[in-house]
C-alpha cells in the first residue's frame, strides 16, 4: 500500500509539472499582439473652448480630420496671440495667430502655431497628441507610400486648393486644407500646401513637419519646421 501511495504521489506531481508546462507554452503562444483596424471609424471631439472636430480612424490610427483652432491649452492657459514679425522672432512663450491675422480663416484651416505651443503637450484634447514623425509615416505607409498619401488626404476640387489639386481623392476622409505657414511673421502659400507640425525635434532649430502641395499628389515629411520663428498647421492623434 505504501509502495502503492508513493507511485500515486509522483505520477500527481509529475502531472502537475506537464499540466503547468502546458498552460505556460499556451499563454506564451496567445501573447501575440494584435492591432484593431479603426479605418472608416467616425467621432466627434471638443477641445477646452468647445470647438467641435470630426475624426477618423486610419488603419490602426485615429486622427482629427480638421486642423486645430484652439487658443487655450487643456489645462485651459490661454495661447499667446502674436501679431506680427518682431512678435514671431521674439517670443519664446506658447503663440498662436490666424492667416493675415484674420478670423475669416479660422474655419477651416485652423490656427498656426508656433514651437513653444506645440512642445507644452498641452496643445491637442484630452486624449490626443501633436504625431511624432513615426506616426505621420505610419499614416503615410497605410496609405500607400509618399507618392500617392497626398492626394488621399488632399480634400478635392479647388475651392479651398490651388489647381491642379493633383491627385485630390480625399478617399481617407483626412478633409486636408492648405493652411500656409508664418515664417517670422510673413505668411505664405495659402492654397498652396498644408504644412504640419511633428513632435520629432530634430536639434535646436529643426523640427520634422509634414507638407502637401497643390501640384503634386505626394508628401513631403522633413526638417520643414523651425523652433524659433514659424507657425504650422496641426493636426491631433489619439493616444
Amino acid at each position: 500500500m505504501s509502495t502503492l501511495r508513493k507511485k500515486y504521489k509522483k505520477f500527481i506531481i509529475v502531472f502537475c509539472k506537464l499540466l503547468f508546462l502546458g498552460c505556460f507554452i499556451s499563454c506564451e503562444k496567445t501573447i501575440t499582439p494584435t492591432f484593431q483596424d479603426y479605418t472608416g471609424q467616425k467621432d466627434i471631439i471638443f477641445d477646452t473652448e468647445g470647438n467641435k472636430y470630426k475624426t477618423i480612424g486610419i488603419g490602426t490610427q485615429i486622427w482629427m480630420a480638421e486642423n486645430l483652432r484652439a487658443t487655450r491649452l487643456k489645462d485651459y492657459t490661454a495661447i499667446l496671440k502674436l501679431n506680427d514679425s518682431l512678435e514671431w522672432a521674439t517670443t519664446s512663450y506658447p503663440g498662436y495667430c490666424w492667416y493675415n491675422n484674420d478670423t475669416q480663416f479660422k474655419v477651416p484651416y485652423g490656427a498656426l502655431y508656433n514651437w513653444y505651443a506645440v512642445n507644452t503637450g498641452k496643445l491637442c484634447p484630452t486624449g490626443y497628441h501633436i504625431p511624432s514623425e513615426d506616426e505621420w509615416k505610419a499614416l503615410v505607409n497605410r496609405l500607400g507610400g509618399i507618392d500617392v498619401t497626398g492626394g488621399k488626404l488632399k480634400v478635392i476640387g479647388t475651392y479651398y486648393w490651388n489647381s491642379p489639386n493633383s491627385g485630390a481623392t480625399n478617399s481617407s476622409n483626412f478633409n486636408a486644407v492648405p493652411g500656409g505657414d508664418v515664417f517670422y511673421g510673413h505668411f505664405y502659400c495659402l492654397g498652396k500646401w498644408s504644412h504640419w507640425w511633428s513632435i520629432t525635434q530634430i536639434d535646436n532649430i529643426n523640427v520634422t513637419s509634414l507638407d502637401l502641395l497643390y501640384s503634386s499628389s505626394g508628401v513631403l515629411i522633413g526638417p520643414g519646421g523651425r523652433t524659433n520663428s514659424c507657425g504650422l498647421s496641426v493636426r491631433c492623434i489619439k493616444d
